[in-house]
């Protein structure tokens, strides 16, 4: 099987089977994933928070957090949003089905930034008078881009080897992004990035699509490859 192959058997999963897979797996696509991800100066300014099958209480407690988030942005962005009809499958509280992944998933990781302390070659560097925004909790906003895009990386690759492992992978940016509403979670301590879910699937999005509405599954596609690249 080739790359090409291999990737396309990636799958947004709508829900999460009960069975979840066992924990030794998902530990060794986690280091697997860190162990290839590079990071400007070996930093690693994020912080992989994952939230194992016991955590029930606090998965649904992200889920809800996601859907209010929705139901804000509705509200804040479309004018007149809280008379709509939305979609079939949003009934305007912010409820979606497309997010129950978050409460069904037996692994749910909340990245997160992080102050990182640094390597011994880089310590040495800042006592002899050198900065690194990384290493400082007041400049975390300034680098979250260049964050998002390590997160970014790091995920493609716990993607590939879940896929490899038999286990599905997706994500999710729809949550809260003010950390005031994380105070019930000790554990976040600087801002959200991403969401993964991780498990077996009980039914894709698309597979869910096919079965109750084939006009999103005709519709519902990336743009064409010629939109995308752009030979300058």
């Amino acid at each position: 099987m080739d790359q090409l192959e291999h990737l396309e058997k990636r799958r947004h999963i709508m829900e999460f089977s009960e069975e979840a897979p066992d924990k030794k797996v998902i530990e060794d696509i986690l280091w697997k994933a860190w162990k290839v991800t590079g990071s400007k100066n070996n930093f690693m300014p994020y912080q992989v928070n994952v939230l194992g099958p016991e955590k029930v209480e606090e998965k649904l407690n992200i889920w809800n957090k996601s859907k209010a988030n929705k139901k804000m942005t509705n509200e804040t962005q479309i004018p007149g949003a809280e008379e709509n009809d939305f979609t079939e499958w949003d009934d305007g509280d912010g409820t979606n089905i497309y997010f129950d992944h978050l409460k069904s998933a037996p692994y749910l990781l909340v990245i997160s930034q992080r102050v990182s302390p640094g390597n011994v070659m880089y310590q040495r560097n800042v006592k002899n008078g050198d900065f690194y925004e990384q290493m400082n909790a007041k400049d975390l906003p300034g680098i979250r881009a260049g964050t998002s895009i390590e997160v970014g990386m790091f995920t493609a690759n716990l993607t590939s080897f879940a896929i490899e492992a038999g286990i599905e992978c997706c994500t999710i940016l729809c949550f809260p992004g003010d950390m005031k509403e994380w105070r019930d979670m000790p554990f976040v301590e600087h801002p959200v990035m991403l969401l993964v879910s991780l498990g077996n699937s009980k039914i894709s999005r698309r597979e869910f699509m096919a079965l109750n509405n084939p006009r999103d599954l005709v519709e519902d596609k990336k743009p064409e490859p010629e939109e995308v690249i752009r030979w300058i």
